[in-house]
C-alpha cells in the first residue's frame, strides 16, 4: 500500500524527480508511520555505514527510535558540494519524512543519493530493521492541477546547447520556457565540462603570443577526418559562430584560458582551440541561474517533455509535457528548439542505433538522456540523419557492477579499470585480440573508441609482475624505461606521477565484485569469464613481445607487455560515454528536415539530439562536442527567433 503525498507538500524545481518533500513539513518530526506494510521494530540508538557516492565514500549516522528513524546526519563525503547539499536539503529530509527508502534519487546526484539510501538500509540492518521492507517502500505522488503556459519559443532540454538557445532566444526577446528533466541546472551534464573548442575568439587573439588558427584550418580538417560526412554548410557555419557562444559564456560569466589538451591533438601551441573554463562548478550553477533570470527564460524542472503539439496545417503550437509527480503541462509556442541530449539513458536505443546495451554513464548513475526528444521529433515527420556514435569516457574502463567505475580524471576510484586504455593485452569475448591496444592509451576519445563499443564487453589481461610495477612504478616509468619519452610519447606527461598505489586493494574488490578474476594459470582465467582462445592468443601475444613486434595489429613496442608471470588477472570493462551522438537531420540553420530533406517548419535540434554534427569515431579535437553544442543552440536560437518574427 502506497502512501499518498498531496503535491503542495512537494518542492517546485526541487531536485529529487519523484519524492522531494519540503523541510517545513520535517520540522518537529517525531515517530512516523511507514509509507506502508508494518511499522518497523528498531533497537534504538545512534549507528554508523558508510557506501561509495559518486567520487567517494560518504559516512552516515542514523538515530532510531523504537520504530522510526529519528534522524540521519551525512559525517562524511567528498562529493561535488553544488550537488550533495541538493541530498543533504532534499533526499535526507524526505527519507525521514516518509520513513520510505523507495524514493526516487537526485537527477544529477544519482550516486550520492543511492549511497545514502544503502548507508541508511545498513543502519537499519545494524539496529534490527528490516531494510529490504523499508527498500521497497514507495511513495505515491498525487498529480496537480492541470498547467498551460504561453511562450514564443519552448526549449526542450537545459544543457550546454539548450542553455545558449535559451538565453540567446531570451536576449533578442522571445518570451521563452524551457523544460527541464532535472531538478536543477546542476544536473545536466553541459554545466560540468572542460571547455569548448572554438576558433578565432578574444581569448585566442589576446592569448600570449597571438594564434594563427583560423576556421578554414578547423573546418578541412574535420571535414577530412570524416570523410566529408556531417553537414559541411552546418560544420562551417558552427565554426564561424563558434566566437559568439563562447563570447556568450563570457557575458554570463565564464572565464577561459587557452591550453593544450593531454592527448596529441592537431591544434595545440601556436594554433590553440581548446578553451579551458576556469570557473568552479558552484561559481557556474549560479551563473546559469543568473543568466537565464536575466533573459526572462522560466524553467520549468521535474519535468518531462512528451508531445510537439502541431495544428491541421502542420504548424508547431507548442509541447505537452508531464511533471515528476504526474501533474499535466501544455506549453503554447510559435517554435520548438529540441536539445535534450540524446539516447545515452535508453538501452533500446543504444542497441537500435549502436549496437550495444553496454554502455553507461560516464557520471555514473542513470542518466536523464533517454532519446524522448528525437522520437517526438520522428512523430511529427522529421527524419534521422545516418550516423550514429559517441563521446567515451577517457579516464578508463567502467562495468556495471562496480561500485567504483572509472568515472573522471580522479586516482581515487577503482584503479584496475585502468587497464582497459593502459595499453596492456585487451581482448574480446572469445578471448581475441581486437586492436593495437595503444590506440586506447594514446587516443582513448577517437580512434580507439570504436572498437570497445563494437566489442564490449573487453577484456584487459596482466600478469603479476605488469601490476607490480603499476602498484610501485606506474605506466610513465614502465613506458619510458621502453623508450618512451617526452617527444615521442606526447600523452607521457600526462602520466607523470601517476601510480597506483592501491591497485593490490581494487582489485580484490574487483574480485568481490564480480568484474575481475586472478588465477595460477591462463587456463583457469580463461574459463571464468568463457574466453575460449586467451590461451592461444597469449601464446601468440607473447611472441611479439619477445621479438619487440607487433605483427597482427602493429602496436607500439613500448606498450607490448608480456603476461607470463602468474598469478593472471583479468579485468571485465564496458564502455562509458559523456554523450552519445546520432539523431535528427538538420540544415545548417539548425532546422529539422524529414526524409525528403524538407524543412520541418517550426522544429529546430541542436546539441547531440542533433544528427548531421557528429561523427563516429569521435572528433580528435578536445571539446568538439561542447563546442558543437553551443555553437548550434546559438544558431538554433538565432534562426527560430527570426521564423517567428517573420
Amino acid at each position: 500500500m502506497k502512501k499518498e503525498v498531496s503535491r503542495r507538500n512537494f518542492i517546485k524545481g526541487a531536485a529529487v524527480t519523484a519524492a522531494a518533500i519540503t523541510a517545513a513539513g520535517l520540522i518537529g518530526c517525531k515517530d512516523k508511520e511507514p509509507a506502508g506494510g508494518a511499522k518497523q521494530q528498531y533497537k534504538p540508538g545512534t549507528y554508523r555505514a558508510k557506501a561509495y557516492g559518486n567520487i567517494s565514500y560518504i559516512t552516515v549516522e542514523t538515530v532510531f527510535t523504537e520504530t522510526a528513524i529519528k534522524s540521519i546526519k551525512v559525517i562524511e563525503q567528498k562529493e561535488t558540494p553544488v550537488l550533495f547539499e541538493q541530498v543533504e536539503k532534499k533526499y535526507i529530509p524526505a527519507l525521514i519524512e516518509s520513513q520510505a527508502g523507495g524514493i526516487d534519487t537526485i537527477a544529477g546526484a544519482t550516486n550520492s543519493s543511492r549511497a545514502i539510501r544503502e548507508a541508511v538500509a545498513d543502519c537499519i540492518r545494524q539496529a534490527g530493521g528490516d531494510a529490504e521492507a523499508w527498500l521497497n517502500r514507495k511513495v505515491a505522488l498525487k498529480p496537480g492541477a492541470d498547467e498551460k503556459y504561453d511562450a514564443d519559443i519552448v526549449v526542450i532540454g537545459v544543457g550546454a546547447a539548450g542553455f545558449v538557445a535559451a538565453c540567446h532566444a531570451g536576449e533578442q526577446g522571445a518570451k521563452v520556457i524551457a523544460i527541464e528533466k532535472g531538478g536543477s541546472v546542476a544536473s545536466v551534464n553541459g554545466i560540468k565540462v572542460s571547455g569548448p573548442f572554438a576558433v578565432e575568439t578574444d581569448v585566442l587573439k589576446n592569448k600570449e603570443g597571438g594564434t594563427t588558427l583560423k576556421v578554414d584550418d578547423a573546418f578541412y580538417h574535420v571535414m577530412n577526418y570524416t570523410h566529408w560526412t556531417p553537414n559541411p554548410k552546418l560544420m562551417r557555419n558552427c565554426l564561424e559562430q563558434s566566437k559568439n557562444a563562447v563570447a556568450l559564456l563570457e557575458k554570463v560569466g565564464y572565464k577561459f584560458k587557452e591550453v593544450n589538451f593531454r592527448f596529441e591533438t592537431p591544434f595545440i601551441g601556436q594554433k590553440g582551440g581548446f578553451h579551458l573554463i576556469l570557473n568552479d562548478m558552484d561559481e557556474r550553477v549560479a551563473l546559469w541561474n543568473k543568466a537565464l533570470d536575466a533573459a526572462g527564460v522560466k524553467v520549468l524542472f521535474n519535468t518531462a517533455a512528451k508531445k510537439i503539439l502541431r495544428d491541421s496545417n502542420n504548424k508547431i503550437t507548442g509541447v505537452t509535457a508531464e511533471r515528476s509527480d504526474g501533474t499535466k503541462i501544455t506549453v503554447n509556442a510559435k517554435a520548438v528548439i529540441m536539445t535534450s541530449g540524446g539516447y545515452l539513458g535508453n538501452r533500446d536505443m543504444q542497441e537500435r542505433f549502436l549496437g550495444t546495451r553496454k554502455l553507461n554513464a560516464a557520471s555514473g548513475g542513470a542518466s536523464l538522456c533517454t532519446g524522448d526528444g528525437i522520437n517526438m521529433a520522428i512523430d511529427i515527420g522529421a527524419g534521422l540523419d545516418k550516423t550514429f556514435g559517441y563521446c567515451p569516457c577517457e579516464y578508463g574502463g567502467t562495468n556495471s557492477k562496480a561500485t567504483r567505475p572509472a568515472k573522471q580524471d580522479k586516482y581515487d576510484q577503482n584503479l584496475a579499470f585502468k587497464f582497459g586504455l593502459y595499453g596492456c593485452l585487451l581482448v574480446d569475448a572469445e578471448g581475441k585480440r581486437f586492436i593495437n591496444e595503444g590506440l586506447l592509451c594514446d587516443y582513448p576519445m577517437s580512434y580507439g573508441s570504436e572498437q570497445i563499443l563494437r566489442n564490449a564487453p573487453w577484456y584487459a589481461v596482466v600478469d603479476q609482475a605488469y601490476v607490480d610495477t603499476m602498484a610501485t612504478k606506474g605506466l610513465y616509468e614502465y613506458t619510458t624505461a621502453k623508450g618512451a619519452n617526452s617527444k615521442n610519447w606526447f600523452i607521457g606527461n600526462y602520466f607523470k606521477g601517476r601510480i597506483l598505489k592501491d591497485l593490490p586493494a581494487d582489485i580484490e574488490e574487483g574480485i568481490k565484485e564480480g568484474w575481475c578474476y586472478k588465477a595460477d594459470t591462463i587456463e583457469d582465467l580463461a574459463k571464468h569469464f568463457g574466453l575460449t582462445d586467451l590461451a592461444e592468443t597469449v601464446k601468440q601475444y607473447n611472441g611479439y613481445c619477445a621479438n619487440g613486434k607487433d605483427e597482427q595489429f602493429g602496436t607500439n613496442p613500448w606498450y607490448l607487455s608480456p603476461v607470463s608471470q602468474g598469478p593472471f588477472y583479468v579485468v571485465q570493462n564496458e564502455p562509458s560515454a559523456w554523450s552519445t551522438f546520432g539523431g535528427i537531420r538538420i540544415d545548417d540553420c539548425c532546422r529539422a528536415l524529414n526524409s525528403s530533406n524538407e524543412i520541418v517548419r517550426g522544429l529546430y535540434v541542436a546539441g547531440t539530439d542533433a544528427g548531421s554534427l557528429y561523427y563516429s569515431p569521435y572528433y580528435d579535437i578536445p571539446g568538439y562536442c561542447y563546442g558543437l553544442c553551443i555553437d548550434s543552440g546559438y544558431i538554433a536560437a538565432t534562426n527560430a527567433v527570426k521564423e517567428i518574427r517573420g
